[in-house]
């Protein structure tokens, strides 16, 4: 049986790291190319009340005109077996520099907080009946915070009808593992960014935005998450008996890997483990059953 894995350190600080490790043979993959559901663009100073749900996607960012984008992908689509996970996901939308180029400035990717309806999107709402919390939308960064880093980012120069992408695959992956709401992504940027895209209505089948998903063999993705107040780390997996968490102190030539004894609940089609953190660290990983 082959066996991957994905391997957490606790310890009583803040910070978590995760280190992959290599795969051992080679890997068969599913793949999917996956047209959005809906897409918009949406422009402050003038027109935070109009909708653009037709129009041409855009991170234009200049002194007085700031656009933002928002598209939604339905992952459904998306099947993982008990013993696959997904292997990598990627953004690509077809530029255009009609209104100028991308200056070197970074074009970023977040998660949208909340529903929106293609149709009645603007800077002020993300539908007709619903305001945004904040003007340019309510979106997240790592960590599912407002304010956290983006998800992806590509600072490419590009030429005319050409394509721009991003590795989203950490985001995607969360979605399809359940770890969190699927409401789209917002792309924005920073003045100086001139870039226009094709949205999903252009004529050009080519030019229409895309998401592409590989899937890979391979237990499903450890996540950590602390637990307010008692200082616990939450553990979590997709899945109910499809892998087996193991864990071993975290020392150089310590105790070799065994499977852990903690409890496993079922939460909502997840496997959840409350580990506790004690003075000396300890590695988690999982193994396919």
């Amino acid at each position: 049986m082959m066996t991957v894995t994905q391997t957490l350190p606790l310890r009583a600080v803040n910070a978590l790291r995760v280190l992959t490790l290599a795969w051992a043979l080679p890997l068969a993959a599913a793949s999917y190319e996956l047209s959005p559901v809906q897409d918009a663009r949406i422009l402050a100073f003038g027109f935070e009340n109009t909708n653009f749900g037709q129009d041409i996607l855009s991170v234009y960012t200049q002194e007085g005109n700031v656009q933002r984008t928002l598209l939604q992908f339905d992952l459904s689509h998306v099947v993982l077996a008990p013993t696959e996970r997904l292997g990598s996901a990627t953004l690509r939308l077809y530029a255009s520099v009609s209104f100028g180029a991308s200056g070197g400035q970074p074009m970023e990717v977040f998660a949208v907080a909340r529903p929106w309806s293609e149709g009645g999107v603007t800077w002020l709402h993300a539908s007709a009946a619903a305001p945004w919390s904040r003007k340019g939308g309510d979106y997240l960064g790592v960590g599912w915070r407002a304010e956290g880093e983006p998800w992806a980012v590509n600072s490419a120069s590009v030429t005319q009808d050409g394509p721009v992408t991003w590795d989203v695959r950490e985001l995607v992956d969360q979605w399809v593992e359940g770890a969190a709401s699927n409401h789209g992504l917002l792309l924005k940027s920073n003045p100086g960014n001139g870039l226009t895209f094709a949205q999903r209505e252009t004529s050009s089948m080519a030019q229409r935005p895309v998401l592409i998903v590989f899937t890979e063999p391979g237990p499903p993705r450890l996540r950590a998450e602390r637990e307010p107040g008692t200082g616990n780390v939450r553990l979590s997996w997709r899945g109910t008996g499809n892998a087996t968490l193991q864990e071993r102190a975290a020392l150089v030539g310590g105790a070799a890997w065994a499977d852990s004894g903690l409890p496993v609940a079922e939460v909502e089609g997840r496997s959840v483990v409350n580990a506790p953190l004690g003075a000396a660290a300890r590695w988690y990983r999982l193994r396919s059953n």
